[in-house]
């Protein structure tokens, strides 16, 4: 759907007001205000940081855990983060049963058994798509003695998901935000982290570079999420339009002999049954889709492919039949 309608104009008066010519507020106490009255929480519990890949590296150099626990198949980056930080990286694999990916809550027992541990879970799933309702992770794991990190990048596209955090998330439990991919901005680079444990927020703010997020990105954000109204309304369009524009795809992408997953977000995972590698094929119609190659348990037979704009959506599908034809 683009930006929300007006961004361009916030972004002109952010630069008029002399934002580019001054440093932001080194506690960014306005932007956490303003992220704390939009998504319900204490203002207290949040980090601004410089999108979501920021909260969760700093989450990672902040604790330093010994070992880190991610359910797969998920980002290769927390691997390489683990590897260059010395911290022993276990996968732990999502349970696959016909066309259904679930989540075994007794395979963390190992990894909630351990106090010096971490574990990672992408909540939707990237590449998956599946959604599990933040209170039934928070009653399976709260009493666990290792910590969790919930990534929730793309909870505003979910429509299952809820926008607030709210109160009653444990202490050992982080949760990452991403504004940059609701907003379809990635040019302004915003996320947050939120927890309740003071001994975790001071680690996280020993480790945070100076201004991690920028004038524009701050002054930005604080207008935005001032017209609460409007950026809620946003978020609910851009998630109804999304929820059928997937179901739309999911038909057609059937109708094609491939095998797409459920998804509760922006994206969907197909699989192609007679194991071409579509992302390969795609690439000589000149359309670039994310190949799952590098994802832990899938393979090139296995691409991502996000939802866009009808008519782009549909010279996806267009070309998945030539290059389907032709092998």
């Amino acid at each position: 759907m683009g930006p929300p309608e007006g961004s361009y104009e916030v972004v002109e008066r952010c630069i008029k007001s002399g934002v580019l010519e001054r440093y932001p507020d080194y506690n960014y106490e306005k932007l956490k205000r303003a992220i704390s009255s939009f998504y319900g929480c204490r203002e207290e519990d949040i980090v601004p940081t410089s999108g979501a890949g920021e909260a969760i590296n700093l989450a990672i150099f902040a604790l330093k855990p010994k070992w880190i626990y991610v359910l797969e198949p998920s980002y290769g980056e927390y691997e390489v983060l683990s590897k260059a930080l010395g911290i022993s990286y276990k996968p732990v694999f999502y349970r696959k049963s016909g066309d259904v990916f679930s989540l075994n809550f007794s395979d963390l027992e190992e990894a909630c058994g351990r106090e010096d541990s971490l574990i990672v879970i992408t909540n939707p799933s990237n590449p998956l798509g599946i959604y599990i309702e933040r209170g039934e992770i928070i009653e399976k794991l709260s009493r666990c003695r290792a910590r969790v990190l919930m990534d929730e990048a793309y909870s505003e596209l979910c429509s299952r998901c809820a926008i607030e955090l709210g109160s009653g998330i444990p202490e050992n439990f982080l949760l990452v935000r991403s504004m940059t991919k609701w907003l379809s901005l990635p040019g302004i680079r915003l996320g947050f982290l939120f927890s309740s444990s003071r001994e975790v927020l001071e680690k996280i703010d020993a480790v945070r570079q100076p201004w991690n997020v920028g004038s524009l990105a701050d002054c930005f954000a604080r207008e935005l999420l001032s017209r609460k109204d409007e950026a809620r309304e946003f978020i609910m369009r851009s998630r109804r339009y999304i929820e059928g524009e997937r179901k739309r795809m999911l038909n057609e992408l059937k109708s094609l002999g491939l095998k797409p997953y459920d998804s509760s977000a922006n994206f969907i995972l197909v699989e192609s049954p007679r194991g071409l590698d579509l992302s390969f094929l795609l690439k000589g119609e000149g359309i670039h889709v994310r190949s799952c190659a590098s994802f832990k348990g899938l393979g090139s037979s296995f691409i991502r492919i996000g939802i866009r704009k009808p008519h782009e959506d549909d010279e996806l599908i267009n070309a998945l039949k030539r290059v389907i034809e032709n092998e």
